[in-house]
């Protein structure tokens, strides 16, 4: 069955020849195939060296017309032999990689008397009975050829083996990360620590279904999900959707520092924490959304229709990796996301080293919880970078990023742990004075506060030392508005919520 249109939508007059007998074409046999023959025969070597048959007939068709308008053809193809399930296509070799037998379009060229490989072939490799389309834009004789295609180069395993290790750990340590700082209520009335735990958690549940992936989802399709069924749909959205709540976590913790230490604000911004929840958890719902139905569509031919997504892959539940949804719905929220945060950090670190009225200890503070922020959004955002650039056909070079991009990605929930807890001192201090193993201290600027009252000799002098303090702590105020009356505290991070400027 064929069907042929102008890129208009009129269509197109096509005269057809189908034959009968394909001897005249290379890579034809006078039987019909035998898919496990095949299988069994394949071997593991290059791509190009791979044997080929043509498993159905051979078809002829001549678009008629004299305008020389594009145009497009749909063919319907019925295979000759069945290439079964995935399970039963795939074969995996002694040295671990897997080979699959599949269907696909080619055009007869007649000029090196080979088969191309240049029609998009529509079919549903997860249904063993699923017919293939032919979409193509030229004239000249097409067929479906069966071959086995490598899947698997054969190191997957210990790729798998090496992020369920690491992503294990790291949710171990997401999980200690909220254990240490939920808690502490001196430390969660902080805005920062709200951030943390915020982000933590967002984190810790992406590990998790990317993790639980491997449990739910198999390559052969013989997994609880799957392939390609509206549970695998839904799992691959719900995986988009929380990496950009992550991504968006980053840019609120950039914002929370651009905020404290460089914009002042003349009023307070009540309920910013459910306002915060609200933009991380509620913004990036309409993005997998978007990205399934604008990538979907129902190829027809005939009577026959096949639903064709560019949104997920065919081998697992997440994003198709080089796919234009991948591109415009993952890729470019997380470039966003770094770019604005490096924009803050810089303002941040260049008004902290502008200043002469910050004090040392303060200085240090501020800085260690930038090198913090800094150092988990630069391993969040490189990983996946590296993910990006693993579609480089080099063999040795895609294989070497695919061990740094499973090393970075399933390693940050260990580094959240180490900047958020082991080496925040505010932490350590707090549970190392909760469990006696550390003597409290009391807080510097406390003490002035303490000794400045100390030395004053009547309520009008405290009012006006007070007011003096008040104005030297603010090193960060805006001229413009010094003299008006404010109801935050520029100090980052805030002691509480109820001197927070935001």
């Amino acid at each position: 069955m064929v069907s042929a249109a102008e890129d208009g939508g009129n269509a197109k007059e096509v005269a057809i020849v189908i034959f009968q007998q394909s001897k005249l074409f290379p890579n034809s046999i006078a039987t019909t195939p035998n898919p496990a023959q095949m299988k069994e025969d394949s071997k593991v070597g290059e791509e190009k060296d791979r044997a080929m048959v043509v498993n159905s007939l051979v078809v002829e068709v001549l678009a008629l017309g004299e305008n020389d308008k594009p145009f497009s053809l749909g063919l319907y193809m019925k295979p000759m032999a069945n290439v079964g399930s995935r399970n039963e296509s795939i074969k995996t070799f002694p040295d671990g990689t897997k080979k699959q037998l599949k269907n696909r379009c080619h055009s007869f060229d007649t000029t090196t008397g080979t088969w191309k490989e240049d029609c998009e072939t529509v079919y549903d490799e997860n249904d063993e009975d699923s017919r293939v389309l032919c979409l193509c834009q030229h004239n000249t004789s097409f067929a479906v050829l069966m071959s086995p295609y490598e899947i698997d180069p054969g190191f997957l395993e210990s790729q798998t083996l090496m992020s369920t290790i690491l992503l294990s750990l790291a949710m171990v340590c997401l999980l200690l990360t909220i254990v240490f700082l939920l808690p502490a209520a001196p430390l969660r009335k902080q805005r920062s620590t709200k951030i943390n735990i915020c982000f933590s958690f967002s984190l810790l549940l992406a590990s998790f279904m990317f993790l639980l992936q491997d449990v739910l989802v198999k390559s052969d399709n013989s997994g609880t999900i799957k392939l390609g069924s509206t549970g695998c749909i839904v799992y691959a959205a719900l995986q988009h959707y929380l990496w950009l709540v992550v991504f968006l976590w980053m840019v609120v913790e950039g914002i929370l520092m651009y905020l404290s230490l460089v914009q002042v604000f003349g009023s307070h911004i009540s309920k910013y924490m459910l306002k915060f929840n609200l933009l991380c958890w509620g913004a990036p719902i309409i993005f997998p959304i978007i990205g399934y139905f604008a990538f979907t569509k129902t190829v027809t031919v005939g009577d026959y229709s096949v639903v064709k997504s560019d949104f997920i892959a065919q081998n697992m539940c997440f994003l198709k990796p080089g796919g234009l949804p991948f591109w415009i719905f993952f890729f470019v929220p997380l470039v966003l996301a770094l770019l604005a945060n490096l924009v803050f950090f810089v303002l941040v670190i260049k008004v902290i080293k502008d200043s002469k009225n910050v004090q040392v200890d303060e200085r240090e503070l501020i800085l260690r919880q930038i090198k913090a922020a800094v150092g988990v959004m630069v391993l969040l955002g490189t990983g996946w970078l590296v993910g990006v650039f693993m579609t480089i056909p080099e063999p040795h070079t895609q294989i070497a990023l695919q061990y740094i991009f499973i090393l970075l990605n399933s390693s940050q929930g260990i580094c959240v742990f180490l900047f958020y807890v082991v080496l925040n001192e505010q932490v350590t201090n707090h549970w190392l004075t909760t469990f006696g193993l550390k003597t409290k201290v009391a807080n510097s600027s406390s003490n002035s506060a303490a000794a400045a009252t100390k030395g004053a000799a009547t309520k009008d002098t405290n009012v006006k030392s007070d007011a003096t303090t008040a104005k030297t702590e603010n090193v960060y105020e805006n001229a413009a508005v010094a003299d008006t009356d404010h109801t935050y505290d520029t100090a980052f991070p805030a002691t509480s919520d109820e001197n927070g400027n935001i």
